[in-house]
Formats: C-alpha cells, sequence, structure tokens
C-alpha cells in the first residue's frame, strides 16, 4: 500500500526544525553576551594587578586615595564598555525573540511579520538602563572591596602580598560571577518578552496560537519549574507556576519582569510558540534524562509522584 502524502506533518517538522535552530542561535548569544562582558573585566583585572604590583614593597609607601582613584578610572571604564556591549547584544535577543514568532509562522503560511506593527521597544530601554545600572554596581562593589583591603595595607593590618592575592579573586570570581548573572538574566529576558509579546500580536491572525512553558533541561534546575513542564496556556494567558514559598505566581513567560526574582535569576526555561491542532512529540512533560534522575534526588522524587498522579508517561 502505497504511503500518503503528509503535507501537514511535513510542514509542523519544519516548523519545529526552524524553531530549533532559532533556540540555537538564542545559546550562542547568550555564550557570545557573556565572554564579551567578561572580557572587559579581564582587562580591567590585568590593569589593577599591574598598578597594584607595580606599588613599592614597602607599605609605608603606599598612597590609598591616588591608588584606588587610578583603580576607579579602570573600573568606570570597563563597567562603560561592558554596558555598551550588553545594550547591543540586549537588542539582538529582541530581534531574535520577535523572529522566534515570526519565521517558525512563516513556513506555516501566517505571514505575521508583514501584517503586524512592529514591537513596543519601551521595555526594552528600560531593561536595558536597568541592566546597564547592575553592571556599573559590579565595579562600584568590587572598588569598595578592594579599597577595604588596600586601606588595611596601608595601616599595616595586611600584607601587601595578601591584599594583592585578596584583589585577585574579587575580580577573578566575585564581579565576573555577578556580571555574568546579570547578562545571562537579562539577555534572556529581552528574547523571552519580545517573543511572548509577538505572540500576544499574532493571537489574532493565527487561530489555535498558544505557548507552552518548557524546562531548561539543566541537572540541577528548579523543582517548581520542572513541575509545570509542558504547561500550555493562551498566547496572551499567564502560565501558573508554584512559587517554592508557597502560593502560585502568574508568568506571562520564563524571565517576565514582574514575577519574583526567585523565579527568574539563572533560570534557563523556554516558552514555545504552540498550535492547537498538533500532535506534538510531546505534548506535556518532557522525560528526565538517566543522568538527571541519577544526579538529581528532588527530580527522581518529582518524576515519581507525577507519574503516580498521571501526569508523567513511564
Amino acid at each position: 500500500m502505497a504511503t500518503q502524502p503528509d503535507p501537514a506533518g511535513k510542514k509542523r517538522r519544519a516548523f519545529e526544525a526552524e524553531l530549533s535552530q532559532r533556540l540555537r542561535d538564542r545559546a550562542r548569544l547568550l555564550l557570545s553576551s557573556e565572554t564579551e562582558v567578561l572580557r572587559t573585566l579581564v582587562d580591567a583585572r590585568t590593569q589593577i594587578l599591574a598598578t597594584l604590583t607595580g606599588q613599592p614593597s614597602d607599605w609605608k609607601l603606599w598612597q590609598l586615595s591616588r591608588l584606588l582613584g587610578q583603580i576607579d578610572d579602570v573600573l568606570t571604564g570597563a563597567a562603560g564598555q561592558a554596558g555598551t556591549v550588553f545594550g547591543l547584544r540586549l537588542q539582538d535577543a529582541w530581534n531574535l525573540g520577535e523572529d522566534f514568532v515570526d519565521k517558525p509562522l512563516a513556513i506555516l503560511g501566517h505571514r505575521v511579520e508583514l501584517q503586524l506593527s512592529q514591537l513596543d521597544a519601551t521595555v526594552l530601554k528600560q531593561m536595558r538602563a536597568f541592566g546597564t545600572l547592575r553592571l556599573r554596581d559590579v565595579g562600584t562593589e568590587a572598588l569598595r572591596k578592594i579599597g577595604t583591603e588596600l586601606g588595611l595595607v596601608t595601616i599595616g593590618g595586611k600584607s601587601p602580598f595578601d591584599a594583592i592575592k585578596t584583589v585577585q579573586k574579587i575580580l577573578g570570581n566575585d564581579a565576573p560571577l555577578r556580571a555574568a548573572a546579570i547578562v545571562r538574566t537579562e539577555v534572556s529576558r529581552a528574547f523571552a518578552v519580545a517573543s511572548n509579546d509577538r505572540l500576544a500580536q499574532a493571537q489574532d491572525l493565527v487561530p489555535g496560537l498558544g505557548k507552552q512553558w518548557r524546562r531548561s533541561g539543566k541537572l540541577h534546575s528548579r523543582w517548581n519549574h520542572d513541575l509545570i513542564d509542558g504547561q500550555v496556556v493562551g498566547a496572551k494567558e499567564p502560565f501558573k507556576v508554584p512559587n517554592p514559598g508557597g502560593g502560585v505566581d502568574l508568568m506571562q513567560c520564563p524571565h517576565d519582569p514582574r514575577a519574583p526574582i526567585e523565579q527568574v535569576i539563572h533560570c534557563g526555561c523556554i516558552s514555545l510558540p504552540w498550535m492547537k491542532d498538533w500532535d506534538v512529540a510531546t505534548p506535556g512533560a518532557k522525560p528526565f534524562t538517566k543522568l538527571e534522575l541519577q544526579q538529581d534526588g528532588k527530580k527522581a522524587t518529582l518524576d515519581q509522584a507525577a507519574k503516580r498522579a498521571g501526569q508523567r508517561q513511564e
């Protein structure tokens, strides 16, 4: 018996392939954004350590105010460069989030990008200002900690060698970790908000258009985000996300600006465009991998409870 053509299935597979490609673009953008911002901090660290190692070995000869002024100049310059890079990558994420809806829908014959107006970028401007301020705070906090260390040197409370080791840690671990978290969170937020706003715009043009929450797949992810993996709502409706402290938060998307901080920082979840009349490969929660179940007891417990409740496949 001859195989019957399946044009709907072919379109669905092309749609999902396009989504996958856009998610790979998102992953590359997140990585490059962090790398570029961290590079400015590495350069600053190199300059500051060179300045400190060039100081007299006799701590009594150190001039604290002049030294802190030099370090402040370096950190301020680095923060400015990081802010510029951050702003550009935020715009890239916003554009990519809009395309995350437009391009896959075009494969289905819904040319929404030709019918819809551009997204209101007001929230993008606010996110850029907020993120830039937070990056500047990283430099301010680093200067405060460094000032404390160098102040101890100038009063004989700490050796120059020990102080420089602490400064290396501040600039090599503390500041970069904070900066990376800020960049990852805010760039992810720009992508999520843009794609969610575009979905809301497109709903009236695409019957049955909705969105589906997908967990990050991180080994040690939020249990409450794993719990709602696969949840489907209308394009303009909020997801119902359990809060670790009790109750439920209504979130339009992962990284929703209105959500509590505990729901968004370090979150890697995404919201996918979803079509009501399709039979997708994984309609509900994605099965946990063997490694996830072995390495995270919370996932194993959640998996068993969900299976007993009929919410996950055996």
